[in-house]
């Protein structure tokens, strides 16, 4: 889309719903990472083995990487592939949020690591081979590949490669205000994705059959490269292997679903599986719930707890 000028962003002139209902989903999502005590987690945390806390802070550190590509290159890399104006105000909100997500990581280790011990996480995130290699393959599809690819990457790194690397926190019943920052993080990327993979399913229906098999092909093949990758990561750091496959399997087959494509594989379901349902969005209902949105008034008298960060 281009114009002959610039011209301002009009909210009463919506030309998809889906941007309007998206924009206001994150608006009322907003959080801090400043504002989660997780200081008032520390003596739970203290009790933990040390190889517990080295685990977590490895696989923290790496989700914050993942995260740091995402504001960097994925989602500034989808503002030029954008269908309405709107779609670019949703978009600088999600490249904020995924900083703020990436900024967490730094709170979390500065509230319960040591300087040293901060580093150190860090470091291995920075330079673990198999991590590297998935920014690699991630980085020249968000610089060179299609838009429909560009989306298709972002949600498959958003959700796929990045919630089994939350599993050893969540998993934890007495580090509650960490979990809260983790469950945080993932009601804003089922956001994200929920929003992308629509407009990934209007870009699509507008191909030829031939092109469709083309791009799904591609995104099959992409996939399972990068699924392959991070299951070499995931078993090389003696974690807890089939808890965090189930789980990265169970967030790759989420990912298709969100693209309108079939998922790929066995996941065997768990209460923790069911935990995470609740907290991703299931496309239909989002839908169904932009189509009711729709027909109400967006306006709202202001109070002090607005302010209320």
């Amino acid at each position: 889309m281009s114009y002959l000028y610039y011209k301002a962003i009009n909210w009463d002139e919506i030309e998809d719903n889906f941007d309007k209902y998206a924009w206001e989903q994150l608006t009322s999502n907003f959080w801090l990472d400043i504002r989660i005590p997780v200081t008032n987690d520390k003596e739970s945390w203290e009790r933990l083995l040390t190889t517990e806390k080295q685990q977590m802070s490895q696989l923290l550190a790496s989700a914050s990487l993942l995260a740091c590509l995402q504001s960097e290159f994925g989602t500034p890399m989808l503002r030029g592939d954008k269908r309405t104006q709107q779609e670019e105000a949703v978009l600088n909100t999600v490249t904020f949020m995924k900083s703020v997500h990436a900024k967490s990581c730094t709170t979390v280790f500065r509230t319960l690591l040591t300087v040293q011990q901060s580093k150190e996480a860090f470091h291995f995130a920075d330079y673990e081979p198999n991590l590297q290699k998935e920014t690699e393959q991630l980085i020249a599809v968000f610089q060179s590949g299609t838009a429909l690819q560009k989306k298709a990457v972002f949600i498959l790194t958003e959700i796929g490669l990045s919630v089994g690397k939350y599993y050893p926190i969540l998993k934890r019943a007495n580090l509650a205000n960490l979990e809260q920052l983790v469950f945080n993080i993932l009601r804003g990327s089922a956001i994200f994705c929920a929003y992308i993979g629509y407009k990934f399913r209007l870009d699509f229906s507008e191909l030829e059959n031939k092109q469709q098999e083309q791009i799904k092909r591609w995104v099959e093949t992409f996939f399972s490269k990068l699924i392959t990758i991070e299951t070499a990561f995931l078993t090389a750091n003696d974690h807890e292997n089939q808890d965090l496959l189930n789980l990265c399997y169970w967030g790759t087959n989420y990912s298709l679903n969100l693209l309108g494509m079939e998922p790929v594989y066995s996941v065997k379901k768990t209460p923790f599986i069911e935990k995470l349902e609740h907290i991703f969005i299931d496309q239909n209902k989002f839908s169904q719930q932009v189509a009711a949105a729709s027909n109400e008034v967006d306006t709202e008298d202001m109070t002090d707890d607005d302010y209320d960060f």
